[in-house]
């Protein structure tokens, strides 16, 4: 029996990466009762060794959560005690909230979960070292290009 491909397969997802460039991922513990989804911005968590979600200006940015084939159940997202894989440097899909342009600053709606080029607010964070590597529209998968800088705390302006 021959081999099939499917001629649809998109060029990248979110939490994948979008190319092979040179990159770094971590692995950390998700602490805490709240699940991170993939493609997500994840900070350092209060345990050695352990993660959490962004949810605030002035927390510091691990880096962008990687998306896992190998979970013990169906889901785009970690589960408490679930090890982590987070993007420290690299090209990795995201979930466009807005449109987007190439180059931009790239900002992390932490209220609706989605990425976006909009202004800095209280909930529409600046995540350092990160930006647009294309132009994107919103609701589609957009790239990140990411590389963390130290320190890398989330910004609100």
């Amino acid at each position: 029996m021959p081999i099939t491909y499917r001629d649809t397969i998109p060029a990248y997802a979110v939490g994948r990466r979008a190319n092979m460039e040179e990159w770094n991922a971590i692995t950390r513990t998700l602490e805490g009762s709240t699940s991170i989804g993939f493609g997500v911005p994840a900070i350092a968590g209060t345990g050695a060794h352990t993660c959490a979600p962004l949810t605030a200006a002035a927390q510091n940015v691990l880096g962008i959560t990687e998306a896992s084939l190998t979970l013990p159940r169906p889901g785009d997202e970690y589960d408490q005690y679930d090890n982590v894989a987070i993007c420290e440097s690299g090209v990795i899909g995201v979930l466009l909230g807005a449109n987007v342009t190439k180059g931009a600053q790239a900002r992390y709606d932490v209220t609706n979960k989605v990425w976006t080029g909009a202004a800095a607010s209280a909930t529409v964070l600046t995540i350092p070292g990160a930006q647009f590597d294309e132009a994107g529209s919103s609701g589609a998968v957009g790239i990140v290009r990411y590389r963390r800088p130290v320190p890398s705390l989330s910004a609100s302006s």
